[in-house]
């Protein structure tokens, strides 16, 4: 192309051209994990910190932003073997390409942990991990297999809060490998030997604790699928509290430690005896109530069986006729007397409303002659009208005189 073909193509500014580059780089390489030995280590006043990643070929910048800094748990060196995940951009000013830094793993140790992530992805993916796979373990075991080192710290701490808890537990243990490249397959040869033989309620599975590389046995996929196959239930009890394999993930139970492990499954012989004590309790008042119950419904028959008696029955009836003829007898009487002094009271009425009872008091009635009409009032009567006065003992006739006398006001 000549230089006047170019002449009707667009010209870029430097940061036109810069801003292309970096939208490239975020479009088409996602962040990535980069491994190579730290060199160029720098670390400026506000806490960011700049180095760059090398091997024998090449070479490329990093940047680890402060708020990213603060969470570090290692010091960064030069000469230190690293991996850091991190997203492809651009140093503008420079026209360099660098990595901005989102983790940072050690090298060895960094392998292992994006296998880990990997692995737990897939078999978390295939519903490995899921709850609904759980299988409950039984609150009081007989006997309890242990997978694990023969000489190692886990099967003493095991045994020795065991022995505490309750000494009649029974351990059978299978000596396994914990370490090394063969330790996975030993560990999956106990569990399989287990749940054969079908002569143990549960299976602990463990070590103490160490590195990643340590504990990778724990974190063998074909250790995951027999622990996940097996019938019996699994406690994963590997390393300290802060460490995690996926063992513990595929187990039916999580013990942090193999301490806790026994203190898990073993159940205090205390505890078993009190609840023992409960049971024989409500026992005791069952059968109490059971048989009150048993007396209740004999003497329910045996008063059946005497309501059933005819002569008992002719008894009873005999006594409610006699208590119902008290009874007539009591209300005719009551009733009898009620009459006699209601017809008392009325004679009493009667005999004070009677005209002769009021003549015998010093009272007379008045007739006005010839129609022997009852004078009510004075002027009823005229002077020289003859009259008639009864009282109490007979009667009388008389002539009005004079009729011109006032009633009296008082």
């Amino acid at each position: 192309m000549s230089i006047t073909d170019s002449m009707d193509e667009k010209i870029y500014t430097v940061s036109e051209i810069s801003n292309r580059i970096q939208e490239v780089l975020n479009n088409f390489i996602p962040a990535v994990w980069i491994q190579g030995e730290v060199s160029n280590y720098y670390q400026s006043r506000a806490g960011h910190i700049y180095f760059s990643l090398k091997d024998e070929q090449a070479l490329i910048n990093c940047v680890l932003w402060s708020r990213k800094a603060d969470n570090l748990t290692f010091k960064i060196e030069d000469g230190m073997d690293m991996m850091v995940l991190g997203q492809i951009t651009s140093y503008k000013l420079q026209s360099q390409y660098q990595v901005d830094v989102e983790e940072v793993q050690p090298g060895g140790k960094g392998r292992l942990f994006l296998a880990f992530e990997r692995l737990k992805k897939k078999l978390s993916e295939e519903g490995l991990f899921s709850d609904e796979l759980k299988q409950k373990l039984p609150l009081y075991p007989d006997r309890i297999g242990v997978v694990t080192s023969a000489e190692g710290a886990a099967i003493r701490d095991i045994l020795n809060v065991s022995r505490r808890r309750n000494p009649s537990i029974e351990f059978v243990i299978y000596p396994s490998m914990v370490q090394g490249d063969t330790a996975a397959d030993t560990i999956i040869q106990g569990i399989e030997t287990f749940n054969r033989l079908n002569n143990v309620d549960l299976i602990i599975i463990g070590r103490g604790g160490g590195s990643l590389e340590d504990l990778w046995a724990f974190n063998e996929e074909k250790l995951i699928r027999a622990v996940v196959n097996s019938e019996l239930p699994i406690v994963s009890a590997v390393g300290h509290e802060v460490d995690f394999t996926l063992s513990d993930f595929a187990a039916d139970l999580r013990a942090p430690t193999p301490s806790a492990a026994a203190e898990l499954t073993v159940p205090l012989k205390a505890e078993i005896i009190n609840e023992i004590e409960i049971i024989e309790e409500k026992i005791q008042r069952q059968i109490q109530l059971r048989i009150e119950r048993t007396y209740d419904q004999i003497n329910n028959l045996r008063k059946r069986i005497a309501a059933r008696d005819p002569e008992a029955n002719l008894q009873q009836y005999q006594q409610m006729i006699d208590d119902i003829e008290r009874q007539i007898t009591r209300i005719i009487n009551e009733r009898i007397k009620n009459r006699l002094d209601k017809i008392e009271n009325y004679r009493k009425q009667l005999k004070s409303m009677s005209p002769r009872d009021v003549l015998n008091r010093g009272y007379a009635i008045v007739y006005k002659l010839p129609d022997m009409d009852v004078i009510k009032k004075r002027e009823e009567v005229g002077k020289d009208d003859e009259i008639e006065v009864e009282v109490s003992d007979g009667r009388f006739t008389a002539l009005v005189r004079d009729n011109v006398h006032q009633k009296s006001d008082e």
